[in-house]
């Protein structure tokens, strides 16, 4: 061995003699498995990517998921994907928060797979992430009021939503959509919005109307039409408040072998006005104006 060379094989050795720098830890805060409690609204989108670049399935979900009692977790879903439109879908296992406020979801009954989860907002609200057999999942939630009625949707709400476009049941495209929504706080829906697609393919406005409903546990749904009689179904997740000001809530918006779509909706009104003189009680309408009216003038950008 020269000496050049022993020199070498020397420093070599020092170098893997140094201790490794640890990686630094991201700690602290006060969070544990009881910060998540009671109900809370539930998005969910999965996708499964080929290795040329397609899609063979896609999912869309919304619903609740309930946390407490011995670290217990169950699901409750309604999702679509490009094989069909609103399945019933129940997941249930066991949770736990760590004091850095991330987790785990672990799913062991409808489904079999381990989910990241990170809490935030002083356990109002968390995300989540994952896979599993078929998809990689991107999702959260936020805190579902004690009760809910169709009356609490009585407004005119903003939305937007992203999604795929189909053809049968092959994705062949994406969607997004942006408009709104008006609720009538009983039955009766109306909804006016942009849809874009891509491929260089034009933007269309789409006019639905239909009828909806809101069940006690904050989940709903809608049936609406569009004016060549095409079938479109929502399904709403409620989160955030108990006021029809500013109540919020998840959608997803689909018509058969056509369109899946998921997103959120807020209250128009709800929000400050910048002028005075345009203040009026909050979710009012302006005088003189019918709701149907106001919602199409919006749309307009009047």
């Amino acid at each position: 061995m020269t000496r050049s060379h022993a020199f070498l094989l020397l420093s070599l050795f020092g170098i893997l003699a140094l201790p490794m720098r640890a990686q630094t830890q991201i700690g602290g805060g006060t969070c544990n498995s009881s910060s998540l409690d009671g109900a809370y609204s539930f998005t969910l989108t999965g996708r499964q990517l080929t290795a040329t670049g397609t899609f063979p399935n896609v999912l869309q979900a919304n619903g609740s998921i309930t946390f407490g009692g011995e670290s217990k977790v169950a699901m409750t879903m309604t999702a679509n994907t490009n094989q069909g439109l609103a399945t019933p879908v129940s997941w249930s296992g066991t949770y736990s928060v760590q004091a850095n406020c991330a987790g785990v979801v672990n799913v062991t009954t409808g489904n079999t797979t381990a989910l990241t989860l990170a809490v935030y907002n002083q356990g109002h609200g968390f995300l989540i992430t994952g896979t599993d057999a078929t998809y990689s999942y991107t999702g959260g939630g936020n805190t579902q009021p004690a009760t809910c009625m169709a009356s609490l949707l009585s407004d005119v709400y903003t939305f937007n939503s992203t999604g795929y476009t189909l053809s049968g049941s092959a994705v062949n495209g994406f969607g997004d959509a942006a408009g709104l929504l008006q609720f009538d706080g009983q039955s009766n829906v109306v909804a006016n919005f942009t849809l874009s697609s891509g491929g260089g393919q034009t933007a269309s406005a789409i006019a639905l109307t239909g009828t909806y409903s809101v069940g006690s546990t904050c989940l709903g749904s809608a049936t609406l039409t569009d004016s060549k009689s095409n079938s479109y179904t929502m399904t709403i997740s409620i989160s955030n408040s108990n006021k029809v000001s500013t109540a919020g809530f998840d959608l997803l918006l689909a018509q058969a072998s056509k369109l899946i779509m998921s997103g959120a909706g807020h209250a128009a009104y709800g929000q400050p006005v910048a002028s005075a003189a345009l203040r009026r009680p909050v979710g009012a309408l302006p005088a003189g104006r019918s709701p149907q009216p106001l919602l199409e003038a919006a749309y307009r950008g009047e």
